[in-house]
This record gives C-alpha cells, structure tokens and sequence, in this order.
C-alpha cells in the first residue's frame, strides 16, 4: 500500500501529519509527501525520510496584497504539477492536513481518482478544508462539530481526536536542562509561537525580561532569524531559534508556557496539563480560528489557563501579570504519560480503509 501525504505552512499542520503517516509506515506503507520545495514541510519530510515531491501553491492574504492577483495562476499550476506527481507515483489513498498547500495536491488527487482522507483541526473547517472537504472520502475532525453539519459532511465525518508528535510520551527534560545549563532553582518558562515566532510577542516578552527573569529560567523560541545579539549573555534567558526533536524535551521542561492558540499547540498543553498563557492570532491576521479556541480552551481549563489579546499584550505589565496569576496552577506533564498516538492510529485505519475501497 502507498499513501501520499500533504500539508504545510506551519508546524502544527506537519507535525501532525507526521503522526500519522509514523503510524501508515509502521504499518508498511509506503509513503510520499506533496508539499512546497524549502519550506518547513519539506524540511520535516527530509528529517522523517519521506521521499517529497514539490507541488506549488499560494495561499490568499486576507488584506489587500498584490499577490492574491497571481494566486489563482500558482493554485493551477501546482494542480497540474501534483496531477502528474500523482500518476507517477499510483498512492492508494491522500492524507490531507489542511492548509493552503494541501489545495491543489487534494483538487489533483481528486483528479487522480485517488480516494481523499482529509484532517481538521480548529472547531471550523478552514477555507482549504472547505474545498477539499466535498472532495473527500472521509473528514475527520479533532473535535465534534460546533454548529449543525452541513448535509454534505453528515455521512463522511469523524472525530478522531487530534494527531500528537508520538515522542511527547517519551520526553527527557533532563536531557535539555543539561544540554543548555538551566538550573534547578527555578521553575521553567517556555515561549513559543508555531515555526516562525511571533515578532511582536518577540518584543513584548524582552521589554519585560527583567521581570520575568526574577520569576522563571527562561526559554524563548523566537523563530528562524529572530535572534538578538544584545541579550545574547543574559543570565537566565537562553534565546532559540527552533526546536525540532528537542520540542518534547522543553514542553516536559517547562512549567509553564507563553503562545499562540494554535489546536495542535493546546493538544500539547492538555496532554501535559501544562498552564499556559495563551495570546491567539487575531482576525486581523487570520479566519479568527485561534480566538475561538483560545476561548473554548480557557473555559475548559480555567485553572490553568489565562488569555491575552493580541492588542493588549503591549500593555505595561500584561504579560507578567498573566504569568503570576498561574504560578500556583497545577501541572500535570512532570509525571502525566500521555498516549498521544491515539489519534493518529484512529486516522490511520481510516485512510486505510478509503484506500482498500478505492
């Protein structure tokens, strides 16, 4: 059995495509990955050993941007491009993770008549989930529907939970505390914002160091080419540009963590009950989907979990203020071992049955 793999732009759209295709291949499947050349998936396919093919693709800025105009032309391309991928390669069945990237892969796999298993994550299906979802054999979603499903979702919809990295129940905290010289006297603070970090929280968080520092040893993964020289020496403060394998290792280090509100970065949080402060996307910048789980998030976990919006993290002692009020939220990750290949073995059979049924 072969079974092509898509989905990108950010890591909690590969990570957990990932998952799955860990556990296909565990199964014997042969996989391939469609995605975008030098780009984050590319890059995690490289470090899984998954043969990648490039398929190009845009997605559509929601401000006025000139590039939305030749948008349409790069889809079309990347549709023929991932038609022909598609037939030299002969998959049993795609796995979709959503993202714009998967768009033109999905439309040329339907093309293909290869049978389509496509993932949501958020409470909504984003715009490429959209489009691929009528195509599909199979949607499967990280949780039950908000609202009334459409009829046209009723009869190929699932909920199978969300695909975590397998390694999160495997984490060595002490590994990472050696590695980097983080000591022991301190609880851990963790900052990060998906794969390319978040320049304003960036911002925020520095101009609070000093007080932040007093409280916590500090790790900040501020995203490729995000690093400061000037806090290079600053004692208790160690700036990263990117965690891959080291991911599991931090999040089981930390005691408590500053992010975005992405589902696959709460999925994390929840397994490891770990206290967060979470400042989600804004809608200026996005569908809005970051708010809505932000907000479900901290009602189900009020204890542990406190929300900052987007333009309020500039307010003058917010972020810190946030951070104390979680100093005495329980956290479960030292001990807890989560079982986070629940999901993607639940996704996995389902793939593999659209591909017997092909």
């Amino acid at each position: 059995m072969k079974i092509a793999i898509t989905g990108g732009a950010s890591a909690g759209h590969v990570v957990p495509a990932l998952a799955v295709a860990r556990q296909l291949r565990d199964r014997g499947a042969e996989l391939v990955f469609l995605g975008r050349e030098n780009t984050i998936e590319h890059d995690y396919a490289q470090r899984a050993h998954i043969p990648f093919r490039h398929v190009p693709s845009a997605g559509l800025r929601r401000h006025r941007s000139a590039s939305n105009l030749l948008m349409p032309f790069t889809v079309a391309r990347g549709i023929l491009a991932a038609y022909a991928a598609l037939r030299r390669e002969k998959p049993d069945a795609l796995f979709s993770k959503g993202s714009y990237v998967s768009v033109p892969v999905g439309i040329g796999a339907a093309l293909a008549r290869v049978p389509i298993v496509i993932h949501e994550s958020d409470h909504s299906l984003g715009l490429a989930n959209k489009i691929l979802g009528r195509l599909a054999t199979t949607i499967c979603l990280s949780l039950p529907a908000a609202g009334p499903t459409p009829r046209w979702m009723r009869n190929k919809t699932q909920v199978t939970g969300l695909p975590l990295r397998a390694d999160l129940a495997d984490a060595k905290p002490d590994v990472l505390r050696q590695r980097l010289g983080v000591p022991a006297d301190k609880p851990v603070l963790l900052i990060f914002c998906g794969s390319s970090g978040s320049q304003r929280i960036n911002t925020v968080v520095r101009t609070e160091l000093d007080a932040l520092c007093e409280q916590y040893s500090v790790l900040h993964v501020v995203g490729k080419g995000n690093l400061d020289e000037r806090f290079a020496e600053r004692s208790g403060y160690w700036q990263l540009e990117y965690l891959h394998d080291d991911m599991p290792h931090a999040l089981a280090l930390a005691d408590l963590v500053i992010g975005r509100a992405g589902a696959t970065t709460l999925a994390e949080l929840a397994a490891l009950e770990l206290p967060a402060v979470l400042v989600p996307l804004p809608a200026t910048v996005s569908r809005g989907d970051q708010l809505d789980n932000a907000r479900a998030y901290a009602a189900q976990h009020p204890e542990r979990c406190r929300v900052i919006a987007d333009d309020q993290l500039s307010d003058t002692g917010a972020l810190v203020q946030a951070c104390a009020a979680l100093s005495g939220a329980p956290r479960g990750g030292h001990s807890a071992r989560p079982r986070p290949e629940a999901a993607a073995e639940r996704i996995a059979d389902l793939v593999e049955q659209a591909a017997r049924f092909r």
